[in-house]
């Protein structure tokens, strides 16, 4: 399953990457391509607008689904997770930000295309990301601990633009100390790793994870223009890092760990402008998403050696200018004191650099791989406190920007930078406005943006197998489907009267009262012909499913069942 967030092109690029999936990568064989209108409710409460391509991609069935604004990484997420969690409970009925239509062509692709009929595990990975062969193996591995939600790779850099660039170089060591220190010891100990990178992911999908009080309720929640800058901070930045605290806060008793053996390549900045906006968005998302585990989470059920992990996590980033004051200091006094009374002084900085001395041992692979994380550890011993200083310098002073800024730089078709277009949103609100849809957001800046107070909720149907579902209803609603069906055996047209609103029988389980505020219109009701032999079977059922008007997306998926 593939997420395009939106129709955009980036730097070099001579299409979209929207018009590169479906023209290039995915363009052969494509068995389905539709545009599906209000598809789903995004997560700051607007109806989107999708277009689905399915077919197969070297032999692998593909679904990829093309939003047509964009709304982020968060969004996508939320549109993959929760699918497959409420795939799994679809005989529940349960209620879904999706349409019926779109629901059901993303289930009916999974269940009759790919073959699944249950998610149990969802790897998440990002486009520019390669996995090594045994990567996932390595993932599912780790999963089989006790009490196992989430498990994340060991993700290294791709040296693309050769073995020794100096940022490539830097950043290699810099992955390797975050990953084989805190992370490890998070999951050796604790089994609390507090960051799933989304680029090399593994989660079971389960209430714990996908649930909607996780997803929906809390990571899902658009942040209002009278909130915080710290709110909306965790809202924008560290997407992964702020799901996962959120379920661990939620949930104490899950645990989330790490697999250094399933490796992940990425690509890394190689300017200092894209570095720094990078950075800006991880120390601040990092930050604040700390600051929520040592303020917000449950008191005595949560891990107090997390707790106390992120409080000094926040302190030292608080404190930064005086770090600032200490390089000062110990530069002058290297100056001007003996040696001995500097290497006193200097032993508690040698302790952390004896321990990434020793990862030279067990890290990395190979003699060149050695080699690249020597020369990275002495550039991120020399220079890395100042490069520190740097982006936090620069963190601060872009505090309130909440974009992903020169990391996903998008240029229009002239090649400039691409600005918000005011006659297309004035556009889409009139269309939302004659569509009767809700409108958030800036809109209405008072109102609760969660997604289950913006509008009702789609109910989603069982999966109907290609033509024909099978339901079992009370025999007493065989008379009444009887008496409200006029016209020939095969196709029924059914119109909003007393008389077959009457004619739907008693309200059935999971049926949602908002389902009165449908449109006036049905469309056709098709009931297959059956031989003689068939129509005599009096333990067959048969489900005519109706299709809504376009006009009230907000309504869910009705059934009319009867015994025939």
């Amino acid at each position: 399953m593939v997420v395009c967030d939106g129709k955009v092109r980036g730097p070099g690029m001579e299409k979209t990457t929207a018009q590169y999936l479906a023209e290039d990568i995915l363009a052969s064989p494509q068995t389905s391509r539709r545009t599906i209108r209000a598809a789903y409710m995004a997560w700051d409460g607007q109806s989107m607008d999708v277009e689905c391509l399915k077919g197969i991609y070297k032999g692998v069935p593909f679904f990829c689904i093309i939003k047509q604004q964009n709304q982020g990484k968060r969004d996508s997420l939320i549109v993959s997770r929760s699918f497959v969690f409420n795939f799994n409970r679809r005989n529940e009925r349960p209620k879904v930000v999706f349409s019926p239509t779109f629901f059901t062509s993303m289930a009916d692709w999974l269940q009759n295309e790919a073959g699944f009929d249950r998610v149990d595990i969802l790897i998440g990975m990002d486009a520019d990301t390669v996995f090594e062969e045994d990567c996932i193996s390595h993932l599912v591995e780790e999963s089989h601990y006790p009490h196992t939600v989430g498990v994340c790779g060991y993700v290294a850099v791709d040296f693309l633009h050769g073995n020794w660039n100096f940022w490539s170089i830097y950043q290699s060591a810099e992955y390797t100390i975050a990953q084989a220190l805190r992370r490890l010891h998070q999951s050796m100990v604790t089994h609390k790793v507090s960051c799933l990178p989304g680029c090399c992911q593994l989660l079971k999908v389960c209430e714990e994870t996908c649930g909607d009080r996780v997803l929906i309720d809390l990571f899902g929640y658009h942040p209002k223009p009278t909130d915080g800058i710290i709110r909306r901070i965790r809202a924008t930045a560290s997407e992964d890092r702020n799901h996962v605290c959120l379920m661990l806060m939620e949930s104490p008793k899950a645990q989330t760990r790490q697999a250094l053996r399933a490796r992940a390549y990425t690509d890394v900045p190689h300017s200092i402008k894209v570095f720094l906006s990078q950075r800006r968005r991880w120390t601040l998302g990092a930050t604040s998403n700390d600051l929520m585990l040592f303020t917000r989470a449950p008191l005595w059920s949560f891990n107090w050696w997390e707790r106390i992990v992120a409080f000094s996590n926040v302190l030292t980033w608080s404190l930064n200018p005086f770090v600032i004051a200490s390089l000062g200091c110990m530069i002058y006094a290297f100056l001007h004191q003996p040696w001995w009374i500097i290497l006193i002084f200097a032993i508690i900085m040698i302790i952390p650099l004896c321990y990434y001395l020793t990862m030279v041992i067990w890290m990395p692979r190979n003699t060149l791989e050695r080699c690249q994380f020597l020369l990275g550890l002495s550039i991120f011993t020399l220079m890395g406190p100042f490069i520190n200083i740097g982006v936090t310098v620069y963190a601060i002073r872009n505090m309130d920007n909440f974009g992903w800024g020169k990391t996903r730089k998008v240029i229009a078709e002239t090649g400039e930078a691409e600005e918000p277009n005011a006659d297309e949103q004035h556009q889409r609100l009139e269309d939302a406005l004659n569509n009767n849809e809700k409108i958030v957001g800036s809109q209405v800046p008072d109102e609760e943006n969660q997604i289950e107070r913006l509008a009702t909720p789609f109910t989603a149907e069982p999966l109907i197998p290609r033509r024909l579902s099978c339901s079992t209803v009370a025999p007493e609603s065989y008379e009444q489907i009887t008496h409200a069906i006029r016209g020939t055996p095969s196709t029924v047209r059914m119109s909003r009267t007393k008389t077959q609103d009457r004619a739907v029988g008693p309200e059935m389980p999971g049926r949602s009262t908002h389902s009165k505020n449908m449109s006036d219109d049905f469309s056709d009701v098709r009931i297959p012909r059956r031989s003689s032999s068939s129509r005599s079977s009096s333990s067959r059922s048969i489900a005519a499913r109706l299709s809504y008007s376009a006009r009230q997306p907000r309504v869910h998926l009705g059934t009319c069942h009867g015994q025939f």
